[in-house]
């Protein structure tokens, strides 16, 4: 199996179309949302939806072993092994949706009846959200087999087109948010599960109807099963631990402060989510051809592929994350209605933890297609759950709630700098002087980057929008032309072609 760049161009163009459409609504609609429910409410809506993020944790786990064991067998060709694995996975996903179910209404219940902290007044309101957050979770469960099975197919088209019709679905909920005389969390919550399951039944149709793998009969095989699990089994314990982190750390908000750091923790990751959007559509587009070559033993092309993709990631980060932390108050100002504290601190710094992270997430690739994942989760386990305890006890004795995001920074550069390069030297065979030359070239950037955007910060105050614009130009431009002088002749020339020559080839 030969590289695709003319596919993984493609997809590429077919998730940024996507992308442009569902960031400009996500932007809108966290504005108008924020204003409407107010920030109480807000942080109230995450706190609910944080239990259940914390107990299904098993549906990450799941999902990876679930993409990657399909891909895998895509790439191998065997289309009676391809179908098995399908229906077995489907079978799985059912359970684990009962198991959630089940868990869900009874300890998630007793965790927000007796440690959750609910403003007076909306324990009723918080009870009814919760209860959908639990059918929203299956659905989303139910959802992965079809999902994996589009993107081990790399149909991006589709995905793209879900993502116009999410768009244009949420708009809908804004508008009715605004204007309804109902309890307006209660009625925010449910119309968000009305479009989850529109969606759901959409890549049920839509993958039955294509893809000849998917079907709904009961064909399940105890080996594969068996692999899935053996494969996930370390998989369980990190996205354990990265759970207990992710939701923990707003649990921890529910218990120590106000809902208003939880609004603002809810709004800079909604930051990052926006921006991690844009490299994440890279990284779909380019993650199963590093599995299919590495199911196809073409090794070198997979590490090839793994370092050349984590380079140009980390400069898109560098683009768009720098110019952003520079003008995040002025950002903020413009996009919200009323800034809840802490919220420009928190984006600037979960900024920098994704620009820093983009080696933890390159790495992951190859772990997967090489099943290589006990090393990782041992370390997850330890950092993770270490950091969440050493934030209890911080918060316990006063500390402010930017403790958080310093101990997430410091683990993101553990896992990027140490851990994954080991497990890629260790494990896959991978090079330790081609691991680090590829985190240097990208640091040596960034430094450089720094020092000039540094420079930008000081001469020019930012008193007006103009200056603001400024700014953002005039860094944007260090970025790009940083990244052009220190990049080599090779990399320059396959950028060039992937953008020119590929996308211009494109066939929509």
């Amino acid at each position: 199996m030969a590289l695709d760049s003319k596919r993984i161009a493609k997809n590429t163009i077919f998730l940024y179309a996507r992308l442009i459409l569902v960031l400009c609504v996500q932007l809108y609609s966290s504005r108008v949302i924020l204003d409407k429910l107010g920030a109480t409410d807000y942080g109230l809506y995450y706190v609910v939806f944080g239990v259940i993020g914390l107990l299904s944790f098993l549906n990450g786990t799941l999902s990876s072993g679930t993409s990657r064991f399909i891909t895998f067998e895509l790439g191998k060709g065997d289309k009676d092994r391809l179908q098995t694995t399908f229906s077995t996975t489907l079978i799985s996903h059912i359970l684990l949706a009962g198991i959630i179910l089940l868990v869900s209404e009874t300890a998630g219940i007793w965790y927000a009846h007796n440690i959750m902290v609910v403003p007076e007044g909306r324990m009723d309101a918080a009870m009814i959200v919760f209860q959908i957050s639990i059918l929203s979770t299956m659905i989303s469960i139910l959802q992965v087999p079809f999902t994996s099975v589009i993107m081990a197919h790399e149909e991006m088209n589709i995905y793209a087109y879900l993502g116009i019709y999410e768009a244009c679905a949420k708009l809908a909920v804004v508008f009715f948010i605004a204007h309804t005389s109902f309890d307006k969390l209660v009625f925010f919550a449910t119309l968000q599960c009305i479009v989850v399951l529109s969606v759901f039944f959409f890549y049920i149709w839509y993958s039955k109807k294509r893809f000849e793998e998917v079907t709904l009969k009961r064909y399940f095989n105890k080996d594969i099963f068996i692999s899935i699990i053996k494969f996930s089994g370390w998989n369980i314990i990190a996205n354990l631990s990265n759970t207990l982190m992710r939701q923990g750390v707003i649990m921890l908000f529910n218990i120590f402060f106000t809902p208003v750091v939880v609004a603002a923790q809810a709004l800079s990751n909604q930051i990052s989510a926006a921006l991690m959007q844009f490299v994440n559509n890279v990284r779909q587009a380019v993650n199963p051809q590093v599995i299919k070559l590495y199911a196809d033993k073409q090794y070198k092309e997979s590490q090839q592929l793994t370092f050349m993709s984590a380079e140009y990631i980390f400069y898109l980060l560098l683009l768009l994350g720098v110019p952003s932390i520079m003008v995040m108050p002025t950002l903020l100002d413009l996009w919200l209605v009323d800034v809840p504290e802490y919220s420009v601190a928190f984006a600037q710094l979960i900024i920098v933890q994704d620009i820093l992270g983009n080696f933890s997430a390159a790495f992951y690739a190859p772990m997967l297609a090489a099943n290589k994942l006990s090393k990782n989760s041992i370390a997850s386990v330890f950092l993770c759950i270490s950091q969440f305890a050493l934030l209890w006890i911080l918060f316990a004795q006063g500390l402010g709630p930017l403790w958080a995001r310093y101990m997430a920074l410091l683990s993101c550069v553990i896992f990027s700098f140490i851990v994954k390069p080991y497990i890629l030297w260790k494990d896959i065979d991978y090079e330790l002087k081609d691991i680090y030359k590829c985190i240097w070239q990208c640091m040596k950037i960034m430094l450089s980057v720094i020092a000039l955007c540094v420079g930008i910060y000081l001469l020019i105050p930012q008193d007006s929008l103009l200056d603001t614009l400024l700014v953002v130009v005039l860094s944007v431009i260090s970025v790009a032309c940083t990244v052009l002088v220190f990049m080599d002749k090779v990399k320059k020339n396959n950028l060039k072609i992937i953008i020119i020559k590929k996308i211009k080839k494109v066939d929509f």
